[in-house]
């Protein structure tokens, strides 16, 4: 979702590091993993808690928010650390994805 919002609206640099990423994009793939774990949350949470407490959910996309920006950082320090190194894509599988090592 964050290369699709970022390709159609990005408009805003989101890093040097990375300068195709975009504030927009960011943005779009954090609310689609916060929006997709709620709906998950409501849907598979209720069979493992008590119905009536809705205080379950909030973990839920809680935990989705937290993984959606340590994903991107994490994905900005791969972006530098292949910046630093000389090399453009650390895989084979995919060629300009830049992921996928050749033993996966």
């Amino acid at each position: 979702m964050a290369y699709i919002v970022g390709s159609l609206i990005g408009r805003t640099p989101f890093s040097k590091i990375s300068p195709k990423k975009t504030w927009e994009g960011t943005l779009g793939g954090i609310l689609l993993s916060v929006l997709v774990m709620g709906i998950a949350g409501y849907y598979f949470g209720r069979y493992l808690n008590d119905w009536t407490d809705w205080n379950w959910i909030w973990q839920w996309v809680l935990i989705a928010a937290i993984a959606a920006v340590a994903g991107t950082f994490g994905d900005l320090l791969e972006s530098k650390l292949k910046r630093m190194a000389g090399v453009k894509d650390s895989g084979h599988l995919m060629p300009g994805h830049g992921g996928f090592p050749r033993s996966f």
